[in-house]
């Protein structure tokens, strides 16, 4: 009975151990933070499809969806005008630390703007909390692409 009894009571110390070895932030979700926003082609011109990639610099954990809501605005000298292109994709982001965002995007062959400023506001479903207690998180990044000039070659 004693040896029983001392197995037992090493059995519950072990686990008790154990237990008390699991690591506090298990259950903690973290939300993404963007670092910046990159073009390839890194300067494009009218015309052009370019990639666009926000870069993060913390990873996410314990995510379960991930919505992107990109704008895209430039100034259109040929039209006078502002014009802001928005899209938005849905994604399952991984367990722990999903790919870094992209989107494609054509730019028209008629614009003439120097500037394109590219806006990324990302929204999480989170499996777990933040350590705020938070079950969804939020994060943004913007940037600013530099147009290459179009420059007009007359056919002969």
């Amino acid at each position: 009975m004693n040896k029983t009894l001392t197995f037992m009571l090493l059995a519950v110390a072990a686990c008790m151990a154990a237990v008390g070895a699991c690591d506090k932030t298990d259950g903690i979700s973290v939300v993404p933070q963007f670092s910046t926003i990159t073009s390839d082609p890194a300067t494009p011109m009218a015309g052009d499809t370019l990639t666009l990639t926000a870069h993060q610099s913390v990873k996410g954990k314990l995510i379960y969806s991930a919505t992107y809501n990109w704008a895209f605005r430039y100034f259109d000298d040929s039209l006078q005008r502002d014009t802001t292109v928005r899209r938005q994709e849905q994604v399952v982001y991984d367990y722990v630390g999903g790919p870094d965002p992209q989107m494609g995007l054509r730019l028209p062959a008629y614009v003439s703007a120097t500037r394109l400023y590219v806006t990324l506001t990302a929204s999480y479903g989170l499996s777990g909390q933040t350590e705020q207690g938070q079950i969804f998180g939020q994060a943004s990044a913007s940037a600013t692409v530099t147009l290459q000039p179009k420059t007009f070659v007359p056919q002969q």
